[in-house]
């Protein structure tokens, strides 16, 4: 990265005097440059393994060009084209979904996808920098020692991700099921299991319900990341019983009732029946659930019997206008 001129290092530092000085507030927009500026530093004090920022817009990019950090550098971001032009920055990108989330939301997307890409392990101190991306701005650090950090990421986050399924992949699906859980269909709420990975003992744990859409075609035909498939998983998202999928994103099944029973500690009060399942599955099998919830919308991730995280959708009263800055 390269290196911060210290000429205007100076005159920003003169500037921000002076206007504690008159007592002249910054504005809002211009916050994300400071906000940077003190995530590094901070980064850099308490020895933390790697910064996790949320951009919105292109414009965001800026203080990274003109900071020098040796911490690792995760961006996290909506946007194609902020991936396109952070490609000459050595930072690593992730793609999130398009949807609108709580601010932390945001963060336990971006967090989990580094975790799936092999970016942060179980240990990591991470400086998290964020705010909600619709006002375009950056507002909050968040300190978080991952192993201590119980209110945003569950017990099951200690489990490492299971190396057979292929980080694109799981991304992919966090994206279709939190656009489902968003939107739900054809703007009815849906509640629906999705399994990935480890699908012989899934199947072998589990019968079909009701017919298989998904049986008897080619299998290049229901990979995940196929536009057709993406919106054949939201169609029959009504199907009771859970979609099994393979480790490399191929959907093998719909309907499938998960024939196992949950042997552990009681989840949180709340969760019925749909969420014990998800649970049960993975910890008799080395697979990932993720399982929304038909009256709240929030989407929990499942590892080992464990719950991950939860991932709530920002409140329609909250939620501001998506923004339209480059």
């Amino acid at each position: 990265m390269t290196r911060p001129n210290k000429k205007n290092s100076s005159e920003k530092n003169s500037n921000e005097k002076a206007a504690r000085k008159t007592g002249k507030r910054m504005e809002p927009g211009k916050w994300s440059t400071v906000v940077v500026r003190e995530a590094v530093s901070i980064a850099r004090k308490i020895g933390a393994d790697a910064i996790l920022v949320y951009m919105d817009s292109t414009r965001d990019i800026a203080p990274f060009q003109k900071i020098e950090s040796e911490t690792k550098l995760i961006l996290l971001s909506k946007r194609k084209e902020c991936e396109e032009k952070a490609s000459t920055l050595p930072l690593h990108v992730v793609l999130i979904p398009d949807v609108q989330l709580t601010r932390t939301g945001y963060l336990k997307i971006g967090f989990l996808a580094a975790m799936s890409k092999g970016l942060l392990k179980k240990g990591d101190v991470i400086v998290c920098v964020g705010g909600v991306p619709e006002q375009g701005y950056m507002d909050t650090i968040m300190l978080i020692e991952v192993n201590l950090e119980s209110e945003l990421f569950g017990a099951g986050l200690m489990l490492s991700f299971p190396t057979s399924i292929k980080p694109e992949v799981f991304e992919t699906l966090l994206g279709i099921v939190l656009e489902l859980a968003y939107e739900g269909r054809e703007g009815k709420p849906v509640g629906s299991i999705f399994v990935l990975g480890d699908h012989e003992n899934v199947l072998s744990l589990s019968r079909q319900l009701v017919f298989n859409p998904f049986q008897g075609h080619p299998e290049e035909k229901l990979n995940i990341n196929e536009p057709e498939v993406k919106e054949s998983l939201k169609e029959f998202s009504a199907i009771d019983g859970a979609f099994v999928i393979r480790d490399d994103g191929v959907v093998l099944a719909a309907g499938r009732y998960l024939n196992v029973s949950y042997h552990g500690e009681a989840l949180p009060q709340g969760l019925g029946t749909r969420h014990s399942a998800a649970a049960a599955i993975t910890q008799a099998t080395e697979s990932v659930a993720l399982s929304i919830s038909e009256s709240t919308g929030r989407v929990t991730l499942f590892r080992g019997g464990k719950i991950m995280t939860v991932i709530e959708k920002a409140s329609p009263f909250t939620a501001s206008p998506p923004s339209t800055e480059p």
